[in-house]
């Protein structure tokens, strides 16, 4: 709404240039709300990174919109005063309008992303299939491997196939390890281990989300 507001207004401007006063006063001010601004978006992205937080990224894309607004605001105000050339400021208004557009929409494709519990990004798969690779013994094997994102959380699950002539306490010991192995490597991530004996064909035939019935 607010690029479609901007686009209208720089359109009319576009067919009605008007004298804009007071040039030197609008590039300081909007200078200084800039550096306000640009800081405050690079404490909101950090933040953001390191809580997970879609809300506080979000923050961030809002304000840095503001900052590239802006910057292209100051711009549009020093052309004009350094050629006379009103069109400027409404030109450069309708490509800031197309750029606030844009980012609005990569946010709401994360937003709902994160609402609907999408899997790991290819990223988070890679990393995460290397750290199944780097734990695995020669006898231990996985598959049925299945991700989820809710808001800050991932969620893993993952079928272990060991010997069956393992006891209890050795395969109890192997899932607890490998469970805590993800949650290093993969931060926030929360790890489900299903263990399933190698020899037995049931074993190999429950990678699918509905599990065949046992004779």
């Amino acid at each position: 709404m607010a690029a479609a507001g901007i686009a209208l207004t720089a359109w009319g401007r576009l067919q009605q240039p008007i004298p804009l006063p007071a040039l030197d006063g609008g590039i300081a001010l909007t200078g200084l709300a800039t550096a306000i601004n640009g800081a405050t978006a690079w404490l909101l992205w950090r933040a953001g990174r390191r809580l997970q937080s879609i809300a506080l990224r979000a923050d961030a894309h809002h304000l840095l919109t503001d900052v590239w607004t802006s910057v292209g605001g100051m711009i549009g105000l020093a052309l004009i005063q350094l050629t006379g050339w009103l069109w400027l400021d409404p030109a450069i208004a309708i490509g800031m309008a197309l750029h606030i557009a844009i980012v609005g929409y990569h946010l709401l494709q994360e937003t709902v992303a994160g609402l609907v519990d999408t899997a790991l990004p290819p990223a988070d798969l890679h990393l995460l299939e290397t750290l199944l690779a780097e734990f695995a013994p020669p006898e231990i094997q996985f598959h049925a491997l299945r991700t989820r994102r809710a808001g800050r959380r991932r969620f893993v699950s993952v079928h272990v196939l060991v010997p069956g002539t393992w006891s209890v306490q050795q395969g109890h010991t192997l899932c607890d390890r490998l469970e805590q192995h993800i949650a290093q490597g993969l931060p926030g991530t929360v790890a489900t281990t299903h263990l399933e004996p190698l020899e037995d064909p049931l074993s190999w035939a429950d990678t699918e989300l509905d599990r065949p019935i046992a004779p």
